[in-house]
């Protein structure tokens, strides 16, 4: 599996908080936040947004100024969560107006998309859930977000559509919370393009084992993309990935190079108070140095895997460590 990096230029941004709106950064023009990605090893692939505030909003224009600095697009993301008018979910709200905006602005992006190469679409339900018993009829909203997906999907089979579930935030629980509600609704949409995000951030606040969110997607040939972040379980505030779960981005990492995966691992990133640039350099180098150790795992998976058959955690460890830590 090669690894390729990607981030954005909001990685670059001035980082605003609840409790500190205006941020801890001056802000950067674009050029100046392309120069420094471009310079950062490891990194190769942009994410962009659509529509997109600062990049050109014309497809050529935007593969010009990318090409300016060796970046290729990556994922690209379709907002359909900041307006207002998205409060009551983009595509489980029972508003059919609202729905059908909504199908319009992704069949719209995913034109763009496919003008730029990118490499999948991010379709995020980020306003659709609840945030309190008898505030929505759970089955009616469940069957809106299927069919509006799925017709979203239908629109360019040729383009991958990556979704991605979260636990909470902004919604107090949102409808498509985890994997195992994503492997739910693909298999109800049945498209070949229809595929999921493996955000680890996300993967770690519900709870769950990276490794094993990334098998399952992967067996089922539905991963198309990966974000790289980390957090204490208690939410995700896109902390460098590694800095906090070292032993299970090592794990995911040697699980990762057992797969075909030739997307993006986009490097998720919010730098409040470290220095943004050196912070987004350590995340690539990071993820850099995961994928040297996992490759030197790799070398000895006979052993390594022959203990996971055998539940020997302890030998597995010593072997692990002693590899690693030289």
């Amino acid at each position: 599996m090669e690894l390729k990096l990607s981030s954005s230029i909001e990685a670059m941004g001035t980082s605003p908080e609840r409790d500190n709106p205006d941020g801890y950064w001056d802000e950067m023009g674009v050029d100046e936040r392309l120069e420094i990605l471009s310079k950062i090893e490891g990194i190769n692939g942009l994410f962009t947004f659509y529509p997109s505030a600062t990049l050109p909003s014309d497809p050529v224009k935007m593969l010009k100024k990318l090409d300016e600095y060796n970046l290729k697009p990556a994922q690209m993301y379709v907002d359909s969560n900041s307006n207002r008018k998205w409060k009551n979910g983009a595509f489980s709200t029972t508003e059919k107006n609202i729905r059908r905006e909504c199908i319009k602005l992704y069949k719209e992006a995913i034109d763009f998309a496919k003008e730029i190469h990118a490499d999948s679409v991010l379709l995020w339900p980020g306003m659709d859930g609840l945030d309190y018993p008898f505030m929505a009829d759970p089955g009616e909203a469940w069957k809106y977000l299927v069919d509006t997906i799925r017709e979203i999907c239908e629109y360019n089979s040729n383009v991958k559509i990556a979704i991605e579930p979260k636990k909470d935030a902004p919604r107090q629980r949102m409808y498509l919370s985890d994997i195992g509600k994503l492997m739910m609704l693909l298999n109800e949409i049945g498209l070949n393009n229809a595929g999921g995000v493996l955000d680890v951030g996300h993967v770690i606040i519900s709870q769950g084992g990276m490794a094993e969110a990334l098998t399952i997607l992967h067996s089922h040939q539905k991963l198309f993309a990966i974000h790289l972040d980390d957090n204490y379980r208690n939410a995700d505030p896109d902390m460098i990935a590694g800095g906090v779960h070292f032993w299970e981005f090592l794990e995911l990492f040697y699980y990762l190079n057992k797969t075909d995966f030739n997307g993006y691992c986009d490097l998720y990133l919010e730098s409040p108070r470290d220095d943004r640039v050196k912070s987004l350099t350590l995340s690539a180098r990071l993820a850099l140095k995961f994928k040297e150790l996992a490759d030197t795992l790799t070398e000895n998976s006979d052993e390594i895997d022959s203990n996971l058959n055998n539940y020997r955690f302890v030998e597995n460890v010593e072997l692990i460590s002693e590899l690693v830590f030289k």
